[in-house]
């Protein structure tokens, strides 16, 4: 005699599985969102680290130094990085005008001036300093610009100690 029971789920199967399921979503939800803010500060450093290694390839390649500065229009140096980069020669003739970080308001300077200025044997002797990305006031990312115009990524310990460049 065939046994015909009826097979499925009973409904406290049912609401015992979405249960344990919203507690994984509940759970997942906030990993997720740092997994993708990580993602956006690492591509953003990756952006600044061509953009200023293309500001130095460029002194030297030209044989002159060259400045690197936020500009709003393209002709004159601003204090905001979070603006468009203009790199020009000495002489005040643009070379590049590009938007680094997609205005974010997030990217800080630190630095012994404004600007960057890279000589025409790689060095920038007055320009060095860090660049800052933040988020929720607290640094993420970090690139050190040395005298030597080397631009290195900063050390995790790094960024806990100067955490109150974001604030």
């Amino acid at each position: 005699m065939p046994n015909h029971r009826p097979r499925g789920f009973t409904l406290v199967e049912l609401l015992t599985t979405l249960l344990l399921l919203s507690i994984l979503a509940h759970l997942a939800v906030p990993a997720l969102a740092q997994l993708r803010q990580n993602a956006r500060d690492e591509a953003a450093t990756e952006e600044l680290l061509t953009l200023l290694n293309h500001a130095r390839s460029q002194a030297v390649q030209q044989r002159r130094s060259l400045l690197l500065c936020p500009s709003s229009d393209g002709k004159n140096c601003q204090s905001d990085w979070n603006l468009p980069w203009l790199l020009q020669s000495l002489e005040q003739q643009p070379l590049s005008w590009s938007a680094p970080y997609a205005g974010q308001n997030r990217l800080r300077w630190a630095g012994f001036t404004g600007h960057i200025r890279f000589h025409s044997n790689g060095t920038s002797p007055l320009s060095n300093g860090r660049f800052f990305i933040c988020a929720d006031r607290q640094i993420t990312q970090q690139l050190v610009i040395n005298r030597q115009g080397r631009i290195r990524r900063a050390s995790a310990e790094e960024n806990r100690q100067e955490s109150s460049r974001c604030l």
